[in-house]
């Protein structure tokens, strides 16, 4: 057998855009949970960062989509092997069904990670992960996406008391700080019934959920990091988020940094608007920038868009923006009267499919460029 593992790594941005383009829960997955291992010319083997996430590839069908995949990227249909990271190749094969319709032949090398020694809240937490993906996916497959594409932000769970007594548990989902305001009343009361029946069926019983920030990672120097940060002042421009730590990497991209993933996708769209243009009647993208306006209020949208001597700004509007109709609006008219002429609102439910959010770009340039 040939070594062809570096040819699969220097395939992975291509391999990841073919699986994004069939199933994009497969593509959010695979590109924050899954990395190529080897390629010996016949069998791929993939990576994958823990239990969960494998269960939750598995369990969701996306195998054929990684071998549909593979093949557009490879010469012919090469064998497909899943390892959760840290577990060695050889313990005996889990089977899984196989599609009828592809070529590969997927074998499961896998064993969940031992738990004999561990602590009570420590050998629950996989199975918390695996609440969480499934929980994830029924919310997708009932047509939820926005709760869905908050659940894949979710970094962890935590079981906590439900009451003083002790009767029974809440879960706590923990999230990076600027998710928090988006899971409204609204979102949570549709995520709390699926989340307590999946994990009646693994056995846990929920009471409720909640959210909470995660609590950020300090060392011994945390004084004067944060007297520092006080003497800087709040700047949040692109500058100071791209210098800031912490930056979880599905949210980076080529030096920019973003608020949420629907912000991501919108920025991919306009790249996408961008690479059909021609060089010499193109866009210009200024994602997160902070300026003044006449107001005289310091303000950050979203997307600052240039096209034929016209600028306008795009806001992506998650489920915070809701009842503040009225400070949208005044919001915009600041904007307008400080040389802005076109504002385009775009909710996070129309981010979900590439086709439609790059009709809205299309028109949303268009509008720019006619705008009298």
């Amino acid at each position: 057998m040939v070594d062809k593992t570096a040819e699969i790594q220097a395939l992975w941005p291509q391999f990841l855009e073919a699986v994004r383009n069939r199933r994009r829960f497969t593509w959010i997955m695979l590109s924050q949970n899954a990395k190529a291992l080897s390629y010996d010319g016949t069998t791929v083997t993939l990576s994958i960062i823990n239990q969960g996430a494998y269960d939750n590839l598995v369990s969701s069908g996306s195998c054929a989509v990684i071998e549909e995949s593979l093949a557009l990227i490879l010469d012919g249909w090469p064998a497909l092997k899943l390892v959760v990271e840290g577990n060695s190749p050889s313990p005996p094969a889990r089977s899984a069904p196989q599609a009828s319709a592809t070529k590969a032949q997927v074998s499961f090398a896998v064993t969940a990670p031992e738990m004999s020694h561990a602590s009570g809240r420590d050998a629950a937490t996989p199975t918390l992960h695996l609440v969480l993906a499934q929980t994830a996916f029924l919310m997708h497959e009932q047509g939820n996406n926005q709760a869905a594409a908050l659940l894949a932000d979710v970094e962890d769970v935590e079981l906590v008391p439900g009451n003083r007594f002790g009767d029974w548990q809440d879960a706590v989902l923990i999230v990076p700080p600027y998710l928090v305001p988006r899971f409204t009343e609204e979102v949570t009361a549709a995520i709390q019934p699926v989340f307590e029946h999946v994990a009646g069926r693994h056995g846990l019983e929920v009471g409720g959920i909640s959210t909470a920030p995660a609590l950020p990672d300090i060392g011994d120097d945390w004084r004067q990091i944060l007297q520092q940060r006080l003497a800087k002042g709040a700047v949040s421009n692109q500058a100071s988020r791209t210098r800031a730590k912490g930056i979880a990497p599905a949210l980076s991209k080529e030096g920019f940094v973003f608020d949420s993933r629907e912000e991501v996708l919108v920025y991919e769209a306009l790249k996408r608007a961008q690479a059909a243009l021609p060089p010499d009647s193109t866009i210009s993208i200024f994602p997160l920038p902070m300026g003044r306006v006449g107001s005289g209020n310091a303000w950050t949208p979203d997307f600052l868009v240039t096209v034929a001597g016209r600028v306008g700004i795009i806001e992506v509007d998650g489920p915070h923006h809701r009842g503040r109709f009225g400070a949208d609006t005044t919001r915009d008219r600041h904007w307008r009267n400080s040389g802005i002429v076109h504002i385009e609102r775009i909710l996070v439910e129309e981010t979900s499919a590439d086709a439609d959010l790059d009709a809205l770009i299309r028109q949303f340039l268009t509008r720019l460029r006619e705008y009298r």
